[in-house]
C-alpha cells in the first residue's frame, strides 16, 4: 500500500491523513448543499465543522488509547502522536455529536433538520475515509482466501500480523457498504417522514455495516465479550438507541399534524 503520499523535506504527508481530510470536506459540502436552502451560510457549516473535527479527532485518539493503552504504557507521549496513526471512528462520533449539539443550540439551528442535512455527508465521508485506512494498512481483516483479497506491504500493520498471507480488506468492505448507504439517503432526502429520520436511518445502517464487516476483520483475542468484539457490541446499542428515537419521533409527528 502506499502510507506515505509524499515528502517535503522531513515531513511526511500520509495518505490516511489526506483522505480522511478529503472526506470530512466532502461531508461538509454534502451538508452545505442541503443547509443553503434553509438560510445557513457555508461560513456556519464550516464554522461547525472545524469544532466537530476538533472533537473527533480527540475522541477517535481517546477511545483508540483506551482499547490499546498496552501500546503506550511504556511511552506515555506517543499518545500524541497522531500523526503515527490510531483513530477509532466510534470515539470520535461520541465526541462529535456533543459538540455539534452543543453549538447548534448557541446559534438556534434546528438540531434534527441539521442532522438530517449531515447524514449523506457522514457516509460519504466514511467513503472516501475508509481508503486511507486501506492505503495505511490498518484496520484489516482476517486471512482470506477468495477473490477479493489483499496483501499489505512490510511495514503496515497487516504485514506485522500476517505477512505476506491475502487478508479481507475491510476498509473496501466498510468503504463500498458507505456508498450503498449514501445513495439510499440521498434518496430518502427527497421524502423523509419527519425531521431527524435521515439521520437516525444513517445511525442504523451505517453501525449495521461496522457489524457486519467486524466478523471479517481482525482483533486482538482480548476485544471481543462473548460472541462479538466491542465495536459490534457499540454498534448493536447505537441501532436500538437509534430505532427507539425513530419510533419516538414518529409518534410525536404524527401527534403534532393531528
Amino acid at each position: 500500500m502506499h502510507p506515505i503520499l509524499f515528502k517535503i523535506g522531513g515531513l511526511e504527508i500520509r495518505t490516511w491523513g489526506v483522505l480522511v481530510l478529503l472526506g470530512f470536506l466532502a461531508g461538509l459540502e454534502v451538508t452545505y448543499y442541503y443547509a443553503k436552502k434553509h438560510g445557513i451560510t457555508r461560513d456556519s457549516v464550516y464554522d461547525l465543522g472545524f469544532w466537530v473535527i476538533i472533537a473527533s479527532i480527540i475522541g477517535a485518539r481517546v477511545f483508540y488509547i483506551l482499547y490499546n493503552f498496552h501500546e503506550f504504557k511504556h511511552n506515555l507521549w506517543e499518545m500524541f502522536a497522531i500523526w503515527h496513526g490510531g483513530m477509532v471512528f466510534l470515539g470520535g462520533f461520541f465526541f462529535a455529536i456533543p459538540t455539534a449539539i452543543y453549538y447548534l443550540k448557541k446559534h438556534n439551528i434546528p438540531i434534527w433538520k441539521f442532522a438530517d442535512w449531515t447524514a449523506p455527508g457522514f457516509a460519504l465521508g466514511m467513503f472516501i475515509g475508509r481508503w486511507g485506512c486501506f492505503f495505511n494498512g490498518c484496520c484489516f481483516g482476517h486471512a482470506c482466501h477468495g477473490t477479493f483479497c489483499a496483501v499489505f506491504k512490510p511495514g503496515s500493520e497487516a504485514f506485522q500480523v500476517f505477512g505476506n498471507t491475502p487478508i479481507h480488506p475491510t476498509q473496501l468492505y466498510e468503504s463500498f457498504g458507505n456508498l450503498i448507504i449514501f445513495f439510499i439517503l440521498l434518496t430518502i432526502m427527497k421524502k423523509k417522514p419527519f425531521d431527524g429520520f435521515v439521520f437516525l436511518l444513517y445511525l442504523i445502517l451505517g453501525p449495521l455495516v461496522r457489524f457486519i464487516d467486524d466478523f471479517y476483520r481482525y482483533y486482538e483475542s482480548y476485544k471481543y465479550y462473548g460472541p462479538f468484539d466491542v465495536n459490534q457490541w457499540i454498534s448493536l446499542g447505537i441501532m436500538l438507541i437509534s430505532l427507539i428515537l425513530i419510533i419516538y419521533l414518529y409518534k410525536r409527528s404524527k401527534r403534532q399534524n393531528a
